[in-house]
């Protein structure tokens, strides 16, 4: 009877450690860094750049959506550049002193992204520059599928209509 106990607790031990290996190989998920949402978190120097994804229908024109974050006591100007068909193309941007910057959503400025050249799943290849520093990222590029992101399509840049404007007949002036 002593020796059932023993090999049954040894048994027991054995099972325990077998089942228990996993959490010594493989490490928890829960400690991998990751972006838990559908845009990217990147920082450009003093700029952190939070949520950060681009909204298109046709790949044409996009919508930037983003936070960036600025926790210095100036502002901070950065441009995004991106290339189409061998062109670049860039926007220009301001992060607030002390605090955060909305863009695209919210009462964040809407930021349309002309030119964009990337369709609804793909990254685009951007580079963000400061006065300081530059750093490429691969934005995530998406469409309104969700209904998260229908208020967020680029606005079309108004084109003027050429108005037809009365003129008066020339009368002659006499001269003197």
């Amino acid at each position: 009877m002593r020796a059932r106990a023993v090999a049954a607790f040894a048994l027991s031990g054995v099972l325990a450690l077998a089942l228990a290996g996993c959490n010594f190989v493989t490490p928890p998920s829960t400690t991998e860094p990751y972006d838990p949402g559908d845009g990217i978190n990147f920082s450009v120097g003093d700029l952190e750049l939070r949520g950060v994804l681009v909204i298109t229908e046709d790949g044409e024109v996009g919508s930037l959506l983003g936070t960036a974050v600025n926790n210095t006591s100036s502002d901070i100007d950065f441009t995004l550049q991106w290339q189409t068909d061998g062109s670049w193309y860039e926007v220009e941007l301001v992060a607030d002193a002390n605090g955060r910057t909305d863009f695209g959503f919210g009462d964040g400025e809407r930021v349309n992204l002309d030119n964009l050249g990337v369709m609804p799943g793909d990254l685009l290849d951007a580079t963000v520059h400061t006065a300081d520093t530059q750093k490429g990222a691969q934005i995530p590029v998406l469409d309104t599928s969700f209904v998260e992101y229908e208020d967020s399509l680029p606005t079309p840049t108004p084109t003027p209509t050429p108005a037809r404007t009365e003129t008066a007949e020339p009368t002659e002036t006499p001269a003197p």
